[in-house]
Formats: C-alpha cells, sequence, structure tokens
C-alpha cells in the first residue's frame, strides 16, 4: 500500500488537472474569469453511481431534452453527477446495454432505445461523457462525484464503500479511478471533479 504522502500528492494533481474554467474564486466568491462577476452556483443532484453505472432518467426523456428542463425549466446552472470507483476501475468497457442485461432490465432499456438509442452501444464511460457534453452544451456546470466504490445505493455505516479499512474501498484503486477521470475531463470547461 502506498503511503499518505502519495495520496495527497496525487490529490494535489488531481486538483490540478480538473481547475474548471471560466470559473474561479475570488476571495470567498465564485466569480466568471471572463467577467470578475459573481456567479451564485444553484446545483441538482444526478445520480450515475448505482448497479448500472449511467445517469438515471435516459430511459424516460432525450438527455437534451433532460439538460434543457434542468437549465430552462427548473433555473439549475450546475448538476452533481455521482459516479462509482469501479465505473471506470472494473467495468470501463461495459457497454451500456450489457450493463442493463446483467441486470434484466428490459423494460429500462426499451426506454432508453426510444429517447437515447445511441447510448445503447456506448461505453458506460462513454454514456457518462455524452450526457456531460450535452449539459457542456447547455452552460451547466457538471460536479462528477466520486460517491461509492462498488456501484450501488449507500449510503450506511456497514456498506462497505465508506473509506480506508472497508472492503469494498481499495486506496490505490480510488486514486488509480481519480486520476483516470480527471485526465478523462481534462481541459473540459463544464466540469469540476471531487
Amino acid at each position: 500500500m502506498s503511503s499518505p504522502f502519495t495520496y495527497v500528492f496525487i490529490l494535489h494533481l488531481f486538483v490540478l488537472h480538473s481547475h474548471s474554467f471560466p470559473l474561479s474564486t475570488s476571495s470567498r466568491w465564485i466569480v466568471d474569469e471572463n467577467t470578475g462577476d459573481r456567479v451564485k452556483l444553484a446545483c441538482v443532484n444526478w445520480p450515475g453511481h448505482l448497479h448500472v453505472m449511467i445517469p438515471e432518467g435516459l430511459n424516460k426523456r432525450p438527455v437534451k431534452d433532460i439538460v434543457s428542463d434542468i437549465s430552462h425549466k427548473m433555473g439549475f446552472n450546475c448538476v452533481r453527477l455521482t459516479w462509482a470507483t469501479y465505473m471506470y476501475t472494473r467495468y470501463s468497457n461495459l457497454t451500456v446495454s450489457e450493463s442493463l442485461d446483467r441486470w434484466n432490465l428490459t423494460v429500462t432499456k426499451e426506454g432508453i432505445a426510444r429517447n437515447n438509442p445511441e447510448v445503447l452501444e456506448m461505453s458506460i464511460v462513454e454514456a457518462q461523457n455524452a450526457v456531460v457534453n450535452a449539459m457542456g452544451k447547455g452552460k451547466i456546470m457538471v460536479v462528477l462525484d466520486n460517491h461509492i466504490s462498488l456501484p450501488e445505493w449507500c449510503c450506511g455505516y456497514n456498506d462497505g464503500n465508506g473509506f480506508f479499512g472497508d472492503e469494498d474501498f481499495d486506496p490505490d484503486e480510488w486514486v488509480r479511478g481519480l486520476v483516470t477521470v480527471a485526465c478523462r475531463y481534462k481541459g473540459n470547461p463544464s466540469v469540476r471533479i471531487t
């Protein structure tokens, strides 16, 4: 196992690679880096860390409609999109279709085929990326939240996904996942990674 210093160093690099423009900070304020105007973030949660490892609701509506509703109808300018470490470290090549089949989610698969058919043959990572890009086009900032290791509903004291020492939390795998996500979204001005 690596030393705690290694984790601090990796996290420092992670933060450097996940800097999001055009937002910045000035004292206690979040500001538009181009204008200097203060920005108030109004964020909504969009789960993507559950068993199937894709953002929820793609079976109900086209992603562009969901994004439009988030910004125009509901007035949010930010989405916290959750993800699971294993999505990037163990299942990154799994297609959305395969993931749905693993859980026998035939009705969900039919809904995605109707509303977002292009997503079915994407890997789960590519599907997340498509959703993130759609939000960027919709001028919505995305906070990618590494919510859990093993994709499932959380959070309890005994779910095995807490932190150091838990059965489903391997610090080296966690860092590998964070670095992979940071590298994937490096340079994407809409993304923050936590």
